[in-house]
């Protein structure tokens, strides 16, 4: 056996296995998270997508609409019946995790606003990474040499 054939099996290992395990533990743990940041702070406060594009404006008779139920008009937060973004999941598999939506209509908004109205901006990502995916990575590390 080399020198560092045992770190290297480990090293092998870790990046085939651990990260993903990972990934999907933190999904699975706080997959909810990932849900609030596009729902709550991409789509209803600021009105962008996960490109960070701002989206499309509501048309007149949805603006009188939304000023008639107090709804905010200077962005398009998709809030308008809650159908939608109550509708949308995340969901982890093995190697990957998928953000989707299951009401009827989703395929006119995605078709409308594109499939980024789904996707967690970059430094929304960021953050989920750093406060949730690193510490569960940094666990797996410490539960392999404890």
């Amino acid at each position: 056996m080399g020198l560092f054939s045992e770190q290297i099996e480990f090293l092998k290992e870790f990046r085939e296995n651990k990260i993903h395990e990972a990934l999907k533990l933190s999904i699975s743990d706080f997959g909810f998270v990932l849900k609030d940041f596009i729902v709550n702070k991409q789509l209803f406060r600021e009105g962008i997508d996960g490109e960070g594009k701002k989206l499309r404006g509501y048309a007149r008779t949805t603006i009188r609409l939304k000023i008639s139920k107090g709804q905010p008009v200077d962005r398009t937060t998709l809030h308008d019946d809650e159908d939608f973004v109550n509708s949308i999941q995340v969901d982890d598999y093995q190697d990957r995790f998928e953000i989707s939506s299951d009401v009827a209509h989703d395929k006119y908004i995605i078709k409308k606003y594109g499939i980024n109205v789904l996707s967690p901006t970059n430094e929304n990502m960021k953050d989920f990474m750093e406060k949730y995916f690193l510490p569960k990575l940094k666990q797996n590390v410490d539960n392999e040499f404890n």
